[in-house]
């Protein structure tokens, strides 16, 4: 990220009192809170890069998205070393952590809440925390990411490369250009909903797979490559090199 041409963003910072510091956080004696409002056209491109802590997307209707970024730290020393860039050009709203440079060791933890206009796509790369995403309509981009993802649909056109951590995705549509899960390391669960039809291809996986969704059942194809078709089939779900089980689950509301 220091290799990116960005503009100073100014951004409010409100501290919290010290009475919200929770019995977890107590040796993160500096906090603070980072809240921002942009307005989105549908396709715009959200980037999150290098977040220490949770992400949270939550999808609306209408075109106002809204960043809220907790900070807490050990000192106000480390806190200062941390700079969160908020950046908005060209069709792309990016979002990232970056650590100043002769800072040495820093800890700075993170907690976010993005609202998003459902129809944006949105990139998730350098996360060490879980990620959850509501229903975003747009592509979906997650890699290099650690720990766990859950995602409320599978968005268009979707890939999820190189993760570490389970993976939770529902499944009641999928796009024609399918779902890429490539390289990535945990358990993958989909939950599949009645009337989907798709197909699902694993090759390379390191685990096991199993179904508990009526009438369908994986076959083995290859030393460790496996298919199952859902429903009448079409789109593809893709599972290449992965290291972990691979779950088909009836959706349940």
């Amino acid at each position: 990220m220091k290799n990116l041409s960005i503009n100073k963003a100014w951004v409010l910072l409100l501290v919290f009192p010290a009475a919200a510091l929770s019995v977890g956080a107590a040796f993160y004696q500096e906090r603070d809170e980072i809240n921002r409002s942009f307005t989105l056209r549908a396709r715009t491109h959200v980037d999150v890069a290098a977040i220490n802590g949770s992400v949270d997307i939550k999808a609306i209707d209408g075109d106002t998205a809204t960043v809220q970024i907790e900070r807490t730290a050990r000192s106000r020393a480390e806190m200062d070393c941390n700079k969160i860039v908020l950046q908005q050009a060209a069709g792309k709203l990016i979002i990232a952590s970056v650590n100043e440079d002769g800072c040495g060791t820093i800890q700075v933890a993170h907690r976010m809440l993005l609202t998003l206009p459902r129809y944006v796509d949105v990139s998730v790369h350098g996360v060490n925390g879980p990620i959850n995403i509501g229903e975003i309509e747009g592509a979906l981009r997650l890699r290099g990411n650690s720990g766990s993802i859950n995602l409320a649909q599978s968005g268009s056109g979707s890939r999820m490369t190189g993760n570490s951590g389970s993976t939770t995705i529902k499944l009641q549509k999928l796009d024609a250009r399918g779902l890429e899960l490539i390289g990535n390391s945990g358990s993958i669960k989909l939950y599949v909903g009645d009337e989907l039809n798709v197909d699902v291809s694993v090759s390379g996986l390191s685990g096991r797979v199993s179904s508990e969704v009526p009438n369908v059942r994986f076959r083995k194809i290859g030393a460790a490559d496996y298919f199952a078709r859902i429903g009448s089939g079409g789109p593809t779900i893709n599972v290449d090199g992965s290291s972990g089980s691979i779950s088909l689950i009836p959706y349940r509301e």
